[in-house]
């Protein structure tokens, strides 16, 4: 059995964000979670089961997700283990009172929370005998943000949180504006639920309107005149009639006591103006990205029982009201034996994560009864990857190349059918998952792609896990085992790390420590490319080649160069969102100022910077910079 050591940053990490007090080195955690872990199984059972985990994890083959590394053992096991929820809050005080109480316990047990909004009312809509006084779904967003500058969970880590609103809401032109002041709702990653007919609607482009209880909401331009001010202007207002944004412009755009407005035109929105706002404002800023609503709930194996209407923070799982996710990796880079792939060393590691992912839902500590409700009705896990790029490159296989899609291809669809496997073999012995119905779990949309010796296992023993495969993108935990994270690419194979040091800003050349290694052992280091090196179609075809195969989502980010505009991407976007459960775009410089800046890999800087002993070794995914808030999977 080989018990890995962590490199100098790892090392590092685990110290600062994973150690219980005592602990010297990682050997000593993964025997505390393997232990946590096993105590689901069967007395007779516990001291085997035990040692397969402790195998899996001491060597860094399979990776929990932050929240199972940190909180097993501790609290004498009332510990969330878990990483994300999620809660849809409806359109009543008390419903938005209770996501408020809930959030707080949720943040403070070190739990990231997705949101849909879309069921809050409009802003300027009518409360009761109150006309235009509702204060709209952004209002909602603005309290919990405040909620989340003031939590710090499990060794100081930040709340990290998702708004999405879907692209019938009336709020959306808010919602999008809102996100362009780098001050406003700062622990918000933010998506807009997307549906089959608005991806039809821009691609014949049909005009498009918003829709709140039934009713049809547009934009009016409404003139405003001002005493002081002789030429009138005119204003953008979303309301159900020409009459209704009269009402709503001198109930919300008033400025000055002297202000009349005195005209409402309606004006013509498409589909596809829409489409191309969403991304002018995600080059510009990072935000929003997009969760494809329909897809997710057509591409699953639990729409007959639950809707999922939002996700996690970082998006790699689909999340009913309340559900959770459980998460755990498989480290890629580990699965490379003398130049090739190993499959019987993946697979082995596959049935491992599966069991170990189930055991944690029995022994983890659930935030809210709702939580542990959801958690047990379908027992959705989240198996994932990391090291992917690490992978790729000890193959000799460049990052996006047809090779790279063929391969990867291969791999998920055998880590699907192993993890199928496995849950209907854990499902004879344990039981199905208490929402399991055969017909209709094998009339979903993902159980139909699945092979017929598969659905024959699950025909007669059931399964024990509704939903099971993810890719998170396991920023912490991939530095903590020197890999590069989930699916990304790495940021560059030389960059640049700026950072601040008693008020004085530094900064230092960092060179990819796997770059090194084949560069003094005389390795090829053509497959070292950075993430700005990537084409966005390159990037898109990886994402959807995983998703095929994988029934929860993906985390994944698009990397922009600095020059990048929105329409080098809205035409490509448009043609794989049908594909794809989200996507999240990064143009490099969208947030101000940054800690990194990639080196180009020019034969004059790898003599200057790789041969040289006194630059520094670190590496850096090419997400590093999209995330707001908490880490996912971290």
């Amino acid at each position: 059995m080989s018990v890995a050591s962590l490199n100098g940053l790892g090392q590092e990490i685990f110290e600062k964000r994973y150690a219980y007090p005592g602990e010297k080195n990682w050997a000593e955690r993964a025997r505390v979670i393997a232990k946590t872990a096993a105590g689901a199984e069967r007395d007779e059972d516990k001291e085997r089961v035990e040692q397969r985990f402790y195998e899996s994890l001491s060597s860094g083959d399979l990776v929990p997700g932050g929240r199972i590394i940190y909180g097993s053992g501790r609290n004498a096991g009332r510990q969330n283990l878990l990483n994300c929820y999620v809660i849809n809050p409806q359109d009543s005080v008390e419903s938005i009172g209770k996501t408020i109480q809930d959030m707080y316990k949720i943040s403070c047990a070190g739990g990231g929370i997705g949101f849909n909004f879309s069921d809050i009312r409009p802003k300027g809509d009518h409360i009761q005998q109150q006309k235009n006084s509702a204060p709209g779904s952004v209002s909602v967003m603005r309290m919990l943000n405040e909620i989340g500058n003031h939590v710090r969970a499990g060794k100081n880590r930040r709340t990290a949180l998702i708004a999405i609103l879907n692209v019938t809401h009336p709020d959306l032109l808010e919602f999008l504006h809102v996100k362009l002041d780098m001050k406003e709702l700062n622990n918000f990653n933010i998506s807009v639920g997307i549906t089959d007919r608005f991806i039809e609607a821009c691609k014949n482009n049909e005009d498009w309107y918003f829709t709140f209880a039934n009713r049809k909401y547009h934009i009016f331009s409404v003139q405003r005149k001002n005493d002081a001010h002789p030429y009138p202007e005119y204003i953008d207002v979303v309301a159900n009639s020409a009459e209704d944004a009269m009402a709503r412009a001198r109930e919300q755009h008033k400025i000055h006591f002297t202000d009349d407005f005195v005209f409402a035109e309606q004006k013509p929105l498409k589909a596809k103006q829409l489409w191309d706002m969403i991304w002018l404002n995600s080059v510009q800023s990072g935000d929003p990205g997009i969760f494809n609503l329909d897809l997710a709930n057509r591409h699953t194996n639990v729409s007959y029982f639950e809707e999922m209407r939002s996700t996690n923070p970082c998006g790699e799982i689909p999340l009913p009201n309340y559900g959770n996710c459980c998460l755990g990796n498989i480290n890629l880079a580990n699965m490379v034996t003398d130049g090739e792939f190993d499959w019987k060393k993946f697979a082995r590691t596959v049935r491992t994560g599966i069991q170990f992912l189930d055991n944690i839902l029995e022994v983890n500590y659930f935030p809210t009864p709702e939580c542990r409700e959801v958690g047990h009705r379908s027992r959705r896990i989240g198996l994932g990857v990391l090291g992917y790029h690490y992978m790729l490159i000890k193959l000799g296989i460049r990052y996006g190349s047809e090779k790279c899609i063929e391969l990867t291809e291969r791999i998920a669809m055998a880590m699907r059918d192993i993890a199928y496997i496995k849950s209907t073999y854990l499902a004879r012995d344990k039981g199905a998952f208490p929402a399991f119905d055969r017909k209709k779990y094998l009339d979903e949309g993902f159980a139909r792609t699945l092979p017929a010796r598969i659905r024959l296992l699950i025909k007669e023993h059931g399964i024990r896990n509704a939903v099971m495969l993810t890719i998170p993108p396991t920023g912490t935990i991939s530095m903590l085992w020197g890999v590069s994270s989930g699916i990304e690419p790495m940021f560059a194979p030389i960059y640049i790390r700026r950072y601040r040091d008693a008020n004085v800003w530094k900064e230092v050349v960092v060179v990819d420590p796997l770059l090194r290694e084949y560069f003094d052992g005389g390795k090829s280091i053509e497959g070292f490319v950075g993430a700005y090196d990537i084409t966005p179609e390159q990037h898109l075809a990886v994402q959807a080649a995983w998703q095929k195969y994988i029934d929860s989502s993906i985390s994944k980010t698009i990397n922009l160069p600095k020059e990048a505009k929105a329409e080098d991407l809205t035409t490509v976007a448009l043609d794989y969102v049908e594909y794809l459960k989200g996507l999240t775009i990064y143009r490099a410089g969208s947030k101000g100022n940054e800690p990194l800046e990639a080196v180009p890999m020019t034969p004059e800087n790898i003599a200057k910077y790789v041969g040289n002993r006194e630059v520094e070794l670190g590496m850096a995914d090419g997400a590093a910079c999209s995330m707001n808030g908490g880490e996912c999977g971290a």
